[in-house]
């Protein structure tokens, strides 16, 4: 009952409205991983670089996760030179594969930036993402960075642009809300030509993470509470989320999924403690 109360008040209170507009393709992963690149925008190889040097595994109270170094982060000239040319870009000019992996990306970046934003300034690490909200504003609709030069908040990103443009419930697997709890931030950064195989790789370490992604027991499966939080965007592309699920569960959870009658879900509590150190 107090999952349907939260699912109702998130639908109807919380979550913005996904706006009606033109509907993008994933397309598929070429077979030749060599990116062209459109000459007005830009490469991630900055912002792949920032991440293999301040990503690395690690444990977190007591869940196995990314652990992200937000010091090194906040200390590379790399980010900063991303985030000029994510400025400067023309993301209507790409492909809508180009376009995904750059919004993705650019989502990670800004909200890494809140963070490492609040570190220079304090000298410390908030205890949450959750804590830099502005007056009477959460952290979600703070501007927190600028694409293509216009100035965005997560929420309009997460919102207005990656749910609205692509109605792909993967995209829930890749943006990451710099929280415990949030599925891992991918040690590199998402690119056009390989975006399918990194976001279905994704989908399938989150899962397989028993604290946070989905846990097996006495027949009924826990799960993520981003399943809770979006659950039309998965039922909008496989029918009900176990189904969705099925595609990417291995192991017990996977052999109750594909069983006849579905498990019933529970829901893990949501640690919105940051993913750092």
């Amino acid at each position: 009952m107090l999952a349907w109360i939260e699912k109702k008040v998130v639908d109807h209170l919380v979550k913005p409205k996904v706006p009606k507009v033109e509907i993008l393709e994933v397309a598929p992963d070429p077979a030749s991983l060599t990116e062209t690149l459109h000459p007005q925008c830009l490469d991630h190889v900055a912002w792949d670089a920032a991440l293999r040097a301040a990503v690395s595994r690690g444990e977190n109270a007591g869940i196995q996760l990314n652990v992200v170094d937000y010091a090194q982060l906040a200390a590379d000239e790399r980010v900063a030179a991303y985030r000029e040319r994510l400025a400067a870009c023309d993301p209507e000019s790409l492909s809508p594969n180009e376009q995904l992996a750059l919004y993705i990306n650019a989502y990670n970046c800004f909200c890494a930036g809140l963070i490492t934003a609040h570190l220079q300034k304090t000298g410390t690490l908030p205890e949450s993402i959750r804590k830099l909200g502005e007056a009477k504003k959460e952290v979600w609709d703070v501007v927190a960075g600028t694409i293509g030069g216009k100035e965005l908040t997560l929420n309009q990103i997460e919102h207005k642009i990656l749910r609205a443009k692509w109605r792909e419930p993967r995209v829930h697997a890749c943006i990451v809300c710099a929280s415990i709890s949030c599925p891992d931030l991918r040690a590199e950064a998402f690119v056009a030509p390989r975006l399918n195989a990194q976001m279905d790789d994704q989908c399938r370490t989150w899962l397989a993470n028993e604290r946070k992604g989905v846990a097996a027991a006495a027949g009924a499966l826990t799960v993520s509470r981003i399943f809770l939080w979006f659950h039309e965007d998965f039922e909008g592309k496989a029918g009900s989320v176990p189904k969705w699920l099925v595609g990417y569960a291995a192991g017990e959870a996977g052999a109750l999924l594909g069983a006849e009658r579905p498990p019933s879900l529970k829901y893990f509590e949501y640690n919105w403690d940051l993913n750092g150190k």
